[in-house]
């Protein structure tokens, strides 16, 4: 009878490649670039390390193991990094419209002399300090509110575009945590040459009928020359 030699288990051994594990890691944490973008450089960190672990891996002479681990590695990383790169460009484009239609409807309630309206689209800081005398009736102190809102230099520029709309040149986020946005109007055609209106608005949560919801305000206006 013939009896075969004894196997040795360790010939097709390979050893993982260190890279294959850390790029490895690298993917699985690059979920956190979709949360935060201080986590952008991970999914780049897991792309460096996975194209190394390839390149480990692919050398004959290293008889390493790894390089699925480095493919999903790969993967991992462009995926989760595209997915944050994408979802904040999106986000972005998503504030920025909802603060040009906040803008708008200010503007065009203040063209159109709807002024009653435009102060309620406006925070209380958008009014000069003033004291009120304790003793005004409810309807007095509205109706003084709206006489010093209609004073502001940017509330009279506005009112005097009764042709045409000032279209918004340009719209940028101020990167504060309340979320506030700067947008800029060319008043050229309300009669102001050279002039530009600049209103701050900001996203306010409200009480409504079926619960909170998202309402912006301007919080500050002016006029540059």
């Amino acid at each position: 009878m013939t009896v075969d030699p004894p196997v040795d288990a360790t010939v097709d051994y390979r050893p993982v490649s260190p890279l294959a594990v850390a790029a490895l890691v690298a993917g699985c944490a690059s979920t956190l670039a979709v949360i935060t973008r201080f986590a952008w450089a991970v999914p780049l960190v897991g792309i460096a390390l996975a194209a190394a672990a390839l390149a480990d891996v692919a050398r004959p002479e290293a008889r390493k193991a790894g390089r699925l681990a480095a493919l999903a590695a790969l993967a991992l990383s462009m995926g989760f990094g595209a997915q944050a790169v994408t979802g904040q460009f999106v986000d972005r484009w998503i504030m920025a419209s909802r603060a040009k239609a906040a803008a708008r409807a200010w503007i065009e309630a203040v063209r159109e002399g709807r002024t009653s309206e435009a102060l309620r689209l406006s925070v209380a800081t958008v009014l000069p300090p003033s004291s009120l005398s304790p003793d005004l009736e409810h309807e007095e102190a509205e109706s003084e509110r709206l006489k010093r809102f209609s004073e502001l230099p940017a509330v009279r520029a506005v009112a005097g575009c009764a042709a045409s709309t000032p279209p918004i040149i340009q719209a940028a986020a101020f990167g504060t945590d309340d979320g506030a946005w700067t947008l800029q109007a060319d008043l050229d055609s309300c009669g102001s040459p050279n002039a530009t209106l600049n209103l701050v608005v900001v996203p306010k949560r409200v009480r409504g009928i079926t619960g909170d919801v998202e309402q912006w305000r301007v919080v500050s206006t002016a006029v540059d020359r």
